[in-house]
Formats: C-alpha cells, sequence, structure tokens
C-alpha cells in the first residue's frame, strides 16, 4: 500500500518532536478530502502524552520545595471586601489531592479538525472540557493551555474565579513553566496569572525561571512576560533578585533585538540599579559599542541619560577606545553619535588622537565618515586644523587618488577658508595628468572643477 505522504509528525510509526499536543494550532492539511482520513490517523497512533498529574506529588516535603497552599492565596488582594472570594478556609488544598486519584485525560478521540480563516487546524473538542471540573482542567492543563480555544477558556475562568481557579492552576502550571511561557497561546495565560502571585510565589517563579532566562529573553513571547513580570516587582528583594539574574546574560540582552526592549524597561522601572548598570556597560564596552544592536543601544542609553556623572564617565571610556571604534563598522556609529554632541572637548578629543594619522582615516571605509562629521559638528577653530592637514602636498597626493579620499577632499572644500581652498585646488590640478588616466579620476576632477568655477 502506498504510504500518505501527506500526513505531519509521522516518522516510523511515531510522533516526532514529542507530542502532538504541541503542534494543536498548527495547519495539519489543507485538503479537504483527506480530512477524515488523516484526523483516524492522528487518533491512530500511539503518542505519548506530557502529563501534569506529577504536580500531584508536590508537597513541602520534597525537593522542589515549591511553595505550599499556605502561599496559593495572595493576601493583599484576599483581605479586600468583595463577596466573591471564598474565605481561605474554601480554598482548595491541592496538596491534599491524592496522587494516585484517577482523572480523565484528554486522548486522540478528543481532538477536532477545525477550519479557521480557510485554515485547518487541529484542536480539543470543547465539549470534552467545558462543563468539567478543576480537577479535570487541572489534570489537563498543559494541553489546554497549547490550545488557542482551551487557553481562552482557562483565562476567562482565572478572570471569573480569581483565586480559586489560580489556587488550582498554579501548582500545574509549574512543573511545565519554562516551556509554556514560549507558547503561543500559554504566554497569555501566564502573563494573567502573574497579577495574582505574592512576593514569595512570584520569587519561586522567578528561580524556576532563571536556568534558562536567555532563552524566554530572546523569545518573542518569552520576552512579553518577563517585562509583565518586570512591572509587578514591587517590592525591594524581588528587585533585586531579578538584577541579580538578568546581571550575566545582561551585555547578551542588550545584543539581541527582542531582549533589548527589556533592558531598557529595567533601566526605566529600576533606577536604584543605574550605577551597576553602567558599570556592567563599561566593563564591556568593546563587544556592545561594535554590535549592530548594542551600538544603537548606547546611543539611545546615553541621550536618556539623567545623571550626568555617570553619562561623563561613559563617554570617556568611548573616547578612550575610539581608535578602535573608528574603524569598525558599527562602533563608528557611536564615535559620530559622541560629534553630534557638539562639546568641543569631546571633538578636540577626538581630533587628536586621528589628525596624526588622518590619512589612514580618511581612506577608511568606515572612519572617513567620522571625519565628515568632525567637519559638521566641531567648531570652526577645529575644522580649520583638520582640513590644514588635509590639505598638505603629501596628504593631498596619498587621498586624490583614493576613492574615499576623494570623498573627504570634496567634504574638505565646503568648509575650508579660501586660503586652504585655494591650496586644495592648487594641489589637486597639479595631480591632474595622473588623475585623468584613472576610471573615477575624471568623474572627481569634474567636481573639483566646479570649486573652482564658483570661486
Amino acid at each position: 500500500m502506498e504510504e500518505k505522504k501527506n500526513i505531519p509528525y509521522k516518522n516510523n510509526n511515531k510522533i516526532s518532536n514529542n507530542s502532538i499536543f504541541e503542534y494543536y494550532s498548527h495547519f495539519t492539511n489543507t485538503n479537504n478530502n483527506n480530512l477524515s482520513t488523516d484526523l483516524q490517523q492522528y487518533k491512530s497512533f500511539n503518542f505519548p502524552q506530557k502529563s501534569n498529574m506529577q504536580i500531584m506529588t508536590i508537597n513541602s516535603n520534597n525537593n522542589q520545595n515549591i511553595p505550599s497552599n499556605e502561599f496559593l492565596i495572595n493576601e493583599k488582594y484576599y483581605t479586600q471586601k468583595n463577596n466573591n472570594f471564598k474565605l481561605k478556609s474554601e480554598i482548595v488544598d491541592n496538596n491534599n489531592i491524592k496522587e494516585n486519584k484517577e482523572m480523565k485525560k484528554i486522548t486522540p478521540d478528543d481532538l477536532l479538525l477545525t477550519k479557521v480563516d480557510n485554515r485547518t487546524i487541529l484542536r480539543v473538542n470543547p465539549a470534552i472540557y467545558i462543563n468539567e471540573s478543576y480537577e479535570f482542567l487541572t489534570s489537563n492543563l498543559y494541553i489546554l493551555l497549547k490550545d488557542q480555544f482551551g487557553c481562552k477558556f482557562l483565562q476567562d475562568k482565572l478572570e471569573k474565579d480569581k483565586y480559586i481557579a489560580f489556587s488550582y492552576f498554579f501548582p500545574a502550571l509549574v512543573p511545565n513553566i519554562n516551556e509554556l511561557i514560549k507558547d503561543t497561546f500559554a504566554n497569555y495565560f501566564i502573563q494573567k496569572m502573574l497579577f495574582y502571585l505574592n512576593e514569595a510565589q512570584m520569587e519561586y517563579v522567578l528561580k524556576i525561571l532563571a536556568p534558562n532566562f536567555l532563552d524566554i529573553c530572546i523569545d518573542s513571547r518569552g520576552t512579553r512576560v518577563v517585562q509583565s513580570i518586570m512591572d509587578l516587582l514591587l517590592t525591594e528583594k524581588l528587585r533585586k533578585l531579578f538584577f541579580d539574574i538578568i546581571k550575566p546574560i545582561f551585555i547578551s540582552l542588550i545584543n539581541e533585538f527582542i531582549s533589548t526592549h527589556i533592558i531598557y524597561k529595567f533601566i526605566n522601572l529600576f533606577p536604584e540599579f543605574l550605577e551597576e548598570t553602567n558599570n556592567i556597560i563599561i566593563n564591556n564596552i568593546i563587544k556592545i559599542a561594535t554590535h549592530k544592536r548594542g551600538c544603537i543601544f548606547l546611543q539611545n542609553y546615553l541621550s536618556n541619560m539623567n545623571k550626568i556623572n555617570l553619562k561623563n564617565e561613559l563617554i570617556q571610556v568611548l573616547l578612550k577606545n575610539c581608535l578602535i571604534l573608528i574603524t569598525d563598522q558599527f562602533g563608528n556609529y557611536i564615535i559620530q553619535y559622541l560629534l553630534s554632541l557638539e562639546d568641543s572637548n569631546i571633538s578636540l578629543n577626538i581630533i587628536n588622537q586621528i589628525i596624526n594619522n588622518i590619512s589612514f582615516y580618511c581612506k577608511h571605509k568606515y572612519a572617513n565618515y567620522v571625519i565628515e562629521k568632525i567637519f559638521i559638528h566641531s567648531n570652526y577653530i577645529q575644522k580649520q586644523n583638520v582640513i590644514k592637514k588635509i590639505s598638505s602636498p603629501e596628504i593631498i597626493n596619498d587621498l586624490a587618488f583614493d576613492q574615499q579620499g576623494n570623498f573627504i577632499i570634496i567634504k574638505s572644500l565646503n568648509y575650508a577658508d579660501d586660503e586652504k581652498k585655494n591650496l586644495i585646488l592648487k594641489n589637486i590640478f597639479n595631480l591632474k595628468p595622473q588623475l585623468e588616466q584613472l576610471p573615477n579620476g575624471k568623474k572627481f576632477l569634474n567636481k573639483i572643477e566646479k570649486y573652482s568655477k564658483g570661486k
């Protein structure tokens, strides 16, 4: 019999990539004629099901040290006078659920093929869980959170029953939170659940997430959850714990496009760590400034820095590494930014470092843009000193035959005084016979002649 080719996850009669439940919302088949056949194929597989019953064994005596049910009610909100809140004695004690209690599990027979926006997805039949007990929902929490409609149902339960639902769902979520926090649907449930955590629970969650924090932060869904967590870190203890977690991966977070938002938010929300943050940046200045994302971060960081002493400290470190950064494809932008501040001391510092080797930097692919910014942002005297160096016969002779050097000569003519402009033009015209032999020489001479005629 010919093997069907359009059945995903099939690999020697086994389900690849763990479980089919990880793919509830992925497209399974776009051929409507084969939908019923495909569903029967799915149901025939004996795939592993990730169990949440392990949470029933969690108690205060094991090594996981999960907060006991004493922490399952956020006292801050519990004490509010709201008739919808149950008394503490009425809150279910999940630790008392017997480990061997049998609970119905969602099976492949409970799956449906459904069309959503002209696409076919595999989902859990809502009739299976919509009127079920919290014990059933807790037992199948992992599966339901990975289902788009199941996850929305659980969110509604959490909003409706508040801490009753939370007291069931939180212990069931914990064993798989590192995975679910990056899930397309489950991350929304986790963000809503965070609101109900008290300090002890939030501390526990942070410690669970800590070993995989970088992977979570660079994930588009995980980074949203982390930012939601940051909004809820209201105590000094939690804020310090969060900083301790991100400190070893701080530079990696800066240099990743998605996780950079976490760093921006951290700096704004937790100013008490600004000095330590500044030291981390200073100690890794080359690694950050020479990175595509890092150099953008540095410019934004300096632009929004309110503490002048910390800002000046960072600027001095950048200036100290000017000769490294000026020739880097990304680092040159941060030197250009420093020049755009139009601080004469900064401009003078940069000029003094490059002036004795000006020909090399004028011809460099990246550094020549910094030379252009010197013409634009430095004061008149500083401009003329640089142009005077460039206008010397030996420098002009070197730059005139280089494409990048030509660019700097043209730019210098825009800012040179009459004496230096005449000297540059004279030295260029002395090289006219040689320049006419070059492919780009005539084009360069045409630009020079326009300056000559415009005198």
